[in-house]
């Protein structure tokens, strides 16, 4: 653990000892008290990591063992911890904290309580021993052991019952009475196994039968009783047999702890455990388990459909409305998504902020499912001024229970919701095997992305950007290759969507920058001319908006002698378009320094051009999607011919050159250079090559 939790835990232990102090007495030295509390508070903070609440429990019985007890120090241990556990530093990330928290310290006051009330039983049962023993001995004491007990017995807080092994109620004392309601008297003749609450009477009285055949000297057990009115009392039982002088069982004598509130307590507790708060429906932990119970009870032929739900620009709510209407809305979607549901065998979860998830049993239309939920939550609710309404991205799966494990069947519906929500609001899909595995496959790779660049399989490699009517190398377009051992070689495209996937794509792209500014200083001072080809360094949205991509450009030119004039960066046209404001302040100060800025995936388009005159954009790329379109050598009265030779004018018109990528044919390069394109790159010109083959060829050519 670094600094800032070993500060955390002191502060915490220390307050935790100082409030505990002001409690309860101290059996022990403040620092020892401080150093027990900072050994229990790790072993909290650890349990809210793994999500079990044992550690809870173990603390709560300690605190008892150490004779931390008395006073408001339980509740005052509560209130400490419920305000400092939330702020741990390493426990920020962690998914239902809220939750786990109210959990874990509702085992602590468990823990706690039992530990209290077993010390408590075993001193009465210790005292109630003394006094039958005594009774049992010489006649010159037996006026004082009676005297004894029946001072205990009268002022005693448990209820305590002497019954026969028959179950009679021989006597009873006031708390018994007063616990289940009766008047003084009225349990004595009763059948104390009348009392027992019918779901527990089985149960209770095979224990009872147990001690008195001598099977054991006592037992304990936490049990309900039925008072006068039939009211259910939460109890815990302690029962023991007396035995005559010859050693036989006699009476049954039952000590009984009214535990109702603490059981309320703990019933209470666990539900906000297993549900959540804001809209009551059962949360994620209570949904996973719902769903391995109902594929493992499952029958061979049954059907399961999960839907996830995802409600769709959820952020515009509540960061323009506000959060009281996001809760609001939070609530209204809950309740209509069980109503949906509601003459289904269904469970409704709310699994993250804005996520639901509907389990149902049994065979479901999925279209019509899917049509409901977006017809329903489209109905507006209102809330003060405001008419709210939302639509929703959904992912349905529907399979055979018993052939799917619960891991697998939320995995499938998580990937087809992601699926969904790339293609827009408001739309739904039915989960894709065929897509599933080449999405699943693309996951893969993108994984195995960062240790391979670690490893060095990820290297550059360059491509001379060839000037069409002069057939002179006026660029280097600098790009990634990936040779994996098993998927063979992967290109410079698919790097940076994989590495864009992973966030990998800062740390690549800056290795990119600074290799290929490196090498263009060698070329060029082995070249030495004035004029050297201009390096091409491709930016992917994440990079172009990056507010340190300016000072990183700046630092790289620097250290590696390049000039701002010689070093041109991609930006991709939706980066642009996207409305992010900060991809347009790089673009202009890119320009201001001197750095040229190509236009990525540009066409002859309102939108295209006005970022032409707004923006210090040098040349523009032509989209490689229309490139390889003309290449299939489309009719030559196709509008699609038309307007590609008529871009390459308004694009000059515009003071920009134009790049022509993926140039692979004769034919290609051939058309281009009838539009007037400036440059091209491709395998027809010159396939991408090492450093020191572009190196050999630069030097040819110069």
């Amino acid at each position: 653990m670094g600094p800032e939790y070993n500060t955390w835990q002191a502060d915490a232990s220390r307050r935790w000892a100082e409030t505990i102090s002001t409690a309860v007495y101290l059996p022990i030295s403040g620092d020892e008290v401080e150093w027990l509390l900072r050994e229990m508070l790790g072993r909290l903070v650890d349990a809210l990591g793994d999500g079990d609440p044992q550690a809870g429990l173990d603390v709560g019985a300690e605190l008892v063992d150490a004779g931390l007890t008395g006073g408001q120090g339980i509740r005052r241990t509560i209130e400490v911890l419920g305000a400092a556990l939330p702020s741990h530093p390493a426990l920020q990330e962690v998914d239902g904290l809220a939750g786990r928290i109210l959990g874990l310290l509702g085992a602590l006051a468990a823990g706690y309580a039992d530990e209290l009330r077993r010390r408590t039983f075993e001193q009465q049962e210790s005292v109630s021993h003394a006094l039958i023993k005594a009774k049992q001995s010489v006649e010159r004491v037996l006026r004082v052991s009676e005297a004894r007990f029946r001072e205990l017995f009268i002022s005693s807080a448990l209820g305590i019952a002497i019954t026969e092994l028959d179950a009679t109620v021989v006597e009873s004392n006031r708390a018994l009475s007063e616990m289940l309601g009766y008047s003084a008297g009225e349990l004595t003749e009763r059948k104390f196994d009348e009392l027992f609450h019918p779901d527990d009477a089985t149960s209770l009285a095979e224990a009872y039968r147990w001690l008195a055949d001598g099977e054991g000297p006592r037992f304990r057990m936490q049990c309900r009783l039925r008072g006068k009115d039939g009211e259910t009392v939460w109890t815990y039982l302690a029962v023991s047999v007396l035995h005559d002088a010859d050693g036989r069982p006699v009476n049954h004598v039952t000590m009984v702890e009214d535990v109702t509130d603490l059981s309320l307590l703990q019933r209470r507790l666990s539900h906000q455990a297993l549900h959540d708060l804001l809209t009551g429906l059962p949360n994620q932990q209570y949904f996973g388990s719902r769903l391995a119970e109902v594929l493992e009870c499952a029958g061979p032929s049954d059907l399961v459909a999960l839907a996830k739900v995802d409600i769709d620009n959820f952020a515009v709510i509540n960061d323009g409305i506000g959060h009281e209407a996001g809760d609001a809305l939070l609530k209204s979607v809950a309740a209509r998504l069980q109503g949906l549901v509601s003459d289904e065998v269904a469970m409704v979860a709310r699994i993250g902020a804005d996520e639901f998830a509907m389990l149902i049993e049994g065979s479901v239309d999925v279209t019509a499912l899917a049509a409901r939920i977006n017809s329903e939550l489209a109905e507006p609710i209102h809330l003060n001024e405001h008419g709210l309404a939302v639509s929703a991205g959904i992912g349905v799966v529907q399979r055979p229970a018993r052939e799917i494990t619960p891991a697998e069947l939320v995995r499938e519906a998580d990937t087809t919701l992601h699926r969904v929500k790339r293609g827009g609001g408001g739309h739904w899909a039915p989960y894709d095997a065929d897509r599933d595995a080449t999405d699943r496959a693309r996951y893969r790779l993108a994984a195995a992305m960062p240790v391979a660049w670690e490893n060095g399989e990820v290297s550059l490699r360059y491509q001379p950007l060839i000037g069409l009517n002069s057939n002179v190398v006026v660029g280097v377009q600098a790009l990634l290759r990936w040779d994996h051992p098993d998927q063979g070689t992967v290109p410079h495209e698919q790097c940076l969507e994989l590495a864009e996937q992973t966030g990998l794509v800062l740390s690549l792209g800056r290795w990119l920058l600074r290799g290929a500014c490196e090498q263009f200083a060698s070329w060029a001072e082995r070249l030495q001319v004035d004029a050297p080809p201009v390096l091409h360094v491709d930016l992917t949205p994440h990079l172009s908006q990056d507010p340190d991509l300016i000072a990183v450009v700046r630092a790289t030119l620097t250290d590696t002698g390049v000039p701002p004039q010689q070093l041109r960066l991609g930006v991709q046209l939706p980066a642009l378009s996207g409305g992010r404001g900060d991809t347009e302040d790089n673009v202009r100060v890119l320009g201001d320094i001197g750095a040229g800025v190509v236009l990525l995936g540009a066409y002859a388009e309102p939108g295209c051009l006005r970022w032409l005159e707004d923006l210090p954009v040098r040349a523009v790329e032509i989209a490689p999607s229309l490139v390889r379109r003309l290449a299939g050598h489309p009719e030559p009265g196709s509008v699609v011919m038309r307007a590609a030779r008529e871009a390459v004018p308004l694009l000059h018109h515009a003071d920009a050159l134009v790049i022509v990528p993926v140039v692979d044919t004769a034919a290609q390069a051939d058309f281009w250079r009838s539009t007037g394109a400036d440059a091209a790159r491709g395998d027809q010109l010159i396939s991408p090559g090492t450093a020191e083959e572009i190196g050999a060829l630069l030097t040819h050519r110069s």
